[in-house]
């Protein structure tokens, strides 16, 4: 016999499931019967009557999945932002003056003692609105006149290589 995949339910109809199952069973129904009808493994409805006389209809309810905990707290995060759009990396004692992943996830180690990877440095930086900036190709002190008579003056810049 084929059995139904109850993880690709959603919550609310597997909720209701696990309710209309039980309440069969106590309305006089075999549970074999009702799991047959249900497609469900034998082991499902003797599970869910378990839970039932245990903490009766609300233990058979879908409760919110958690997940992983965060290793960070939301006070933690409001922290390093802070830190990270307030300060370079040489005012809190880093060898260079622009912010990484891996000096985030340094300050992260040293402040909170928490490890976090480099992808998840990454992500929470991104959750943060703080994306990677790349750097214009040229100098802000650059002067277009200077740069023109240069290229101008220059053999290499004119085209005129010769490379026998």
């Amino acid at each position: 016999m084929r059995h139904t995949d109850g993880r690709k339910l959603d919550h609310k109809t597997l909720e209701a499931l696990r309710i209309r199952a039980v309440q069969q069973v106590m309305d006089g129904e075999s549970p074999e019967v009702v799991i047959k009808a249900l497609g469900m493994s034998r082991a499902r409805i003797y599970e869910w009557l378990a839970a039932y006389r245990e903490g009766g209809f609300e233990a058979l309810k879908a409760k919110r999945i958690s997940g992983r905990p965060k290793k960070l707290t939301g006070e933690q995060i409001r922290e390093l932002y802070t830190w990270i759009t307030s300060f370079t990396p040489d005012q809190l004692k880093f060898n260079f003056v622009l912010w990484s992943r891996g000096r985030v996830r340094e300050l992260i180690r040293q402040k909170f003692n928490v490890r976090l990877s480099d992808v998840s440095v990454g992500r929470l930086l991104r959750n943060l609105g703080l994306t990677p900036q790349k750097p214009l190709h040229r100098a802000y002190q650059q002067k277009p006149e200077a740069v023109k008579q240069w290229k101008e003056e220059t053999p290499l810049c004119q085209g005129s290589w010769n490379l026998t």
